[in-house]
């Protein structure tokens, strides 16, 4: 089954990336972490976000589109980077997401992709 790791960080782990000091130790977790999910056969896409205040939301109300600086979730954590991942049930994904560094500081959201040809999660 395909699976979405969600990784939502805090404000503190966004600022190590701009810390050239700590960006290497910062990173290489990540960099370990997908080395383990390509090594389990587990990988699929991933890739790190933008930093929120590079968002932009935009919603239509009664037929009239807004478009608003980002981030909109009234949250301290918010979403980083994603992880695409085939395993063979949600123990193992939660297993997985358990492993992510985002869960440091902040949370792991998992969640089943819908297949569309079988019309329920993959």
């Amino acid at each position: 089954m395909k699976v979405m790791l969600l990784a939502n960080e805090a404000p503190e782990d966004f600022a190590l990336r701009d810390d050239k000091a700590k960006f290497d130790a910062y990173m290489g977790e990540w960099y370990a972490f997908g080395v383990a999910l390509r090594e389990a056969g587990a990988m699929g896409e991933s890739a790190a976000l933008e930093p929120p205040s590079t968002a932009t939301v935009v919603s239509i109300r009664d037929g009239v589109r807004k478009v608003e600086d980002g981030p909109y979730p009234d949250t301290k954590e918010q979403l980083g980077g994603f992880c695409i991942i085939d395993v063979t049930d949600m123990d193992r994904a939660a297993k997985w997401a358990a492993e992510c560094p985002a869960h440091k500081n902040g949370f792991v959201e998992v969640r089943p992709i819908l297949d569309l040809e079988q019309g329920d999660a993959s």
